[in-house]
């Protein structure tokens, strides 16, 4: 996020620093093709059709906040997001463990970046909407990869799901970036970039990489809700470095709420925790647990 910010100050052209992310990306893999593999030709179809539309989304819309919002306030509305990921996961009757401790868990993250955001929430109009897309993409991204590597697998190496994510995702990645109108700009924007601003783009393309692959690797053995609430408690980081680097709050309450937002977090993975290890032992011990209500899973 940080590098994605400095690479977007410094040149103002987010869908096509998304696109050229994705290229870095999609040129590393192909340099060990032996890593990628996949069962069957349904597989890709089915990862193929519906992630990449979504990853597509959510990162496009992301780099579009952060050219139009401070990190604060994109940190903000993120973390609503593990909330909406649980209440999803309910309807679709994704097995996951609901308890009094992990709803309290996430209303004080929620709390806490509320607190943090008091009296320096900035939205514009553009920066509003395309943070509500964002969340909605992030959500959706989340319970489909989850979805089609843990609930009804496709047999794809991981290397493989990158390559269909960013090759597949570029192409409509580059047509946003002309319906935007950005193509008009590369000229002059590319022109004026500083040696910096390389630099931060590049670095934002190795992070890109890293973050792509890690991301794939955890959602893979976690729940989406999780995912999401360990995706938020580490944008606390985030918004230190705008404190330093871009001005942003630094009140006293905004401190303290980014406090009580990563504690929140501590909380959270400990009332999951202790949540799982209650529902596996067993229906007497989740009876007389305080983790009483499994959605779409067994006592």
């Amino acid at each position: 996020t940080i590098f994605n910010k400095l690479a977007v100050v410094n040149l103002p052209l987010p869908l096509t620093i998304v696109a050229i992310q994705m290229a870095f990306t999609v040129g590393s893999i192909m340099c060990n093709v032996s890593l990628l593999s996949y069962g069957s030709g349904d597989d890709i179809r089915r990862w193929a059709c519906t992630v990449p539309v979504l990853f597509v989304g959510m990162l496009a819309s992301s780099m579009l906040a952060m050219q139009f919002s401070t990190l604060g306030t994109i940190v903000v509305c993120r973390n609503v997001a593990p909330i909406a990921t649980m209440l999803i996961e309910s309807v679709f009757r994704i097995p996951f463990v609901i308890s009094t401790h992990t709803v309290l868990a996430l209303i004080t993250i929620v709390a806490g970046v509320v607190l943090y955001e008091a009296n320096d929430l900035e939205f514009s109009v553009g920066g509003l909407t395309a943070i509500v897309i964002n969340m909605v993409f992030a959500v959706l991204e989340r319970i489909m990869q989850r979805h089609l590597m843990a609930n009804n697998p496709v047999d794809l190496s991981k290397p493989m799901m990158m390559l269909l994510n960013n090759g597949v995702g570029m192409v409509p990645t580059l047509l946003l970036a002309v319906i935007w109108g950005e193509h008009v700009r590369w000229r002059k924007a590319f022109a004026e970039v500083t040696t910096r601003g390389v630099v931060y783009l590049v670095i934002s393309c190795l992070n890109g990489l890293a973050i792509s692959y890690a991301g794939i690797r955890l959602q893979h053995i976690v729940a989406a809700t999780t995912f999401m609430v360990i995706t938020n408690v580490n944008k606390f980081a985030v918004i230190f470095f705008g404190i330093i680097a871009f001005n942003e709050s630094a009140e006293l309450f905004s401190i303290l709420g980014c406090a009580l937002a990563i504690l929140g977090g501590v909380y959270y993975a400990e009332a999951r925790k202790r949540a799982e290890e209650d529902r596996l032992a067993g229906p007497t011990a989740v009876s007389t647990a305080h983790y009483a209500k499994v959605l779409g899973g067994t006592a």
